[in-house]
């Protein structure tokens, strides 16, 4: 069977996620309802749903949208009603930086002083729940309060129909674009012991396995041999533990012993580093095996995992609550040999 094509299988920047923002809430508008009123009602209901971010009594009539993009670098602004003003920062992979949203913030607290501003940060790619926990910090502008709010993938999904009105080609393939994402992230959970990979699904287990672990991080980690997604958590005083896997490859999966030596001569690397995998290879038994490799530096392998700590069942399918039972075993070697 063909796969129908998809308009944003190339329209992949975030420029063009803010061109559908925009189209979409310049549909809102009451003087579009009549040239195409099912389309103008899902305008509204995403007009509605950012708005409730804020809270639920938000809920409005939209009468008039005024979308300004790029305005003073600001991703996305529209005025509804010449009453609330909705500040739109939007990424797909990306995060913020250099302090933008604070500066953003201020901008349209400055152009528009006297009106009700709503900060969205607008995020279709999967993200760290850390990411979601510093957006969402309150923060002071003008001895005011203030939050940005996430509007992420599974928001927007909740907004746009299964069936796009009017059979309207670009809501249909954008909506069918961030579905595919979304069933992605989620395909984890088919996994078989031969079918470990895929980009967004390590994504997706990793953003479930987060929910396991206290002060758990995870992302792209860059070196000179490509990079690996990685997963660390069971933070001591130098060490830590940290998955590796090359989403691209069921076999290439490591639970790596970590020692940070932070700015440590090469003398005192060394010291660490010996310490360490001793403490680590007494802990462990035969649990833990030395690395293939074990150079000094910042950052040092000290001990692997022996067996592979992704579990699957009799069936041969993923068991996620094994493998988070083998992690934390890992997480108890790790409290073992570094109290």
């Amino acid at each position: 069977m063909t796969t129908r094509p998809n308009l944003f299988d190339y329209a992949t920047k975030e420029l063009s996620q803010d061109a559908m923002i925009c189209w979409l809430l310049e549909w809102a508008t009451k003087e579009n309802q009549a040239s195409d009123p099912e389309l103008s009602r899902v305008g509204v209901t995403f007009v509605n749903a950012l708005l409730a971010k804020h809270g639920p009594h938000l809920k409005i009539e939209v009468n008039e949208v005024k979308v300004r993009p790029q305005h003073h670098r600001i991703d996305v602004l529209a005025e509804i009603n010449d009453t609330h003003v909705l500040l739109i920062e939007d990424k797909t992979d990306s995060t913020d930086h250099s302090g933008q949203l604070e500066r953003y913030y201020e901008l349209v607290f400055k152009k528009y002083p006297h009106a009700n501003i709503y900060p969205i940060y607008f995020k279709t790619g999967n993200y760290q729940h850390s990411e979601k926990c510093r957006i969402e910090k309150e923060r002071e502008h003008d001895g005011a309060q203030y939050r940005y709010k996430v509007f992420d993938r599974c928001d927007f999904l909740g907004v746009l129909p299964e069936k796009a009105p009017a059979a309207n080609a670009i809501l249909t393939d954008f909506r069918d674009y961030l579905q595919r994402l979304e069933d992605a992230t989620n395909s984890y959970c088919e996994w078989t012991k031969g079918t470990a990979k895929g980009w967004e699904a390590w994504q997706g287990f990793f953003k479930r396995l987060e929910k396991k672990f206290e002060h758990a991080g995870w992302g792209y980690v860059p070196n000179p041999t490509g990079g690996f997604l990685g997963f660390w958590w069971g933070w001591t005083a130098h060490a830590y533990l940290q998955l590796q896997v090359q989403p691209s490859c069921v076999k290439q999966r490591d639970l790596c012993f970590k020692v940070g030596a932070g700015e440590a001569d090469e003398a005192e690397q060394g010291k660490l580093k010996a310490d360490y995998h001793r403490r680590i290879m007494y802990a462990g038994h035969d649990r833990v095996q030395r690395p293939k490799v074990m150079r000094r530096g910042k950052t040092m392998t000290v001990a692997t995992w022996a067996s592979d700590w992704l579990a699957f069942g009799p069936n041969g399918k993923f068991d996620f609550d094994q493998t988070v039972s083998n992690l934390k075993e890992a997480e108890d070697v790790l409290k073992q040999a570094c109290p």
